[in-house]
């Protein structure tokens, strides 16, 4: 049997190789210079277990399987499936947001044409496009939750589900009187939201401010 640093490097150099990536590209992921990644893959040294499961993680394999020779490449098969329903996803999640745009257009459509001589009431339907972008947003992030919550995406999408629910309900009442302070509402509320992510993700804080 092979050295089990010979192993790791042989299963990552591969694993790299065919998910296309070079090795700046690769260590970026992981808050790691190319020079390390080709110490890893030349077995000079070997990434800590946590590294090591991050990486199994990112793959889609076990870190048994980073860990134990291979004499075939079927086990790349599960890691080419992992990528095709990621992008099967996110064609979703943009479906989703086309279909929310589409009915705000009917209903802009509609008021146009059906309510043409009222000038007041049919201007009023724009709003449709206006509250397309909150929903749109909480809709990717419930899917972001569910699909991808190891990222940052539900973090990114919260964040602009609130403030753009926010910039709605200002300009709706743009000409009213103190209006601007909704806006301080959204200061502790996205402070949540980072505080949530930062408990949900302490390796990737702690590796960030390590790599400073």
């Amino acid at each position: 049997m092979e050295n089990l640093d010979l192993i790791i490097a042989k299963n990552l150099l591969y694993l790299r190789k065919k998910s296309s990536l070079t090795q700046s590209e690769f260590g970026q992921k992981f808050n790691y210079s190319d020079k390390t990644v080709s110490k890893w893959e030349l077995g000079t040294i070997v990434p800590n277990i946590e590294t090591l499961k991050e990486i199994a993680d990112f793959y889609g394999v076990t870190v048994d399987y980073l860990i134990s020779e291979h004499e075939s490449s079927e086990d790349f098969d599960s890691i080419q499936i992992r990528d095709t329903d990621k992008r099967n996803k996110a064609i979703i999640m943009a479906l989703a947001v086309l279909a929310i745009f589409c009915i705000a257009t009917t209903i802009y459509v509609w008021a146009y044409f059906r309510l043409k001589t009222i000038d007041v009431e049919r201007n009023k339907y724009w709003n449709a496009f206006l509250f397309a972008v909150p929903i749109s947003s909480l809709l990717l992030t419930f899917f972001s939750q569910k699909w991808f919550k190891k990222s940052s995406l539900p973090l990114i999408f919260s964040s602009l589900a609130l403030w753009s629910t926010l910039l709605a309900f200002f300009i709706l009442y743009i000409f009213e009187n103190y209006y601007w302070f909704i806006f301080i509402i959204g200061v502790p509320i996205e402070a949540g939201f980072v505080l949530i992510y930062q408990l949900r993700h302490p390796k990737a804080v702690s590796k960030n401010k390590s790599n400073k």
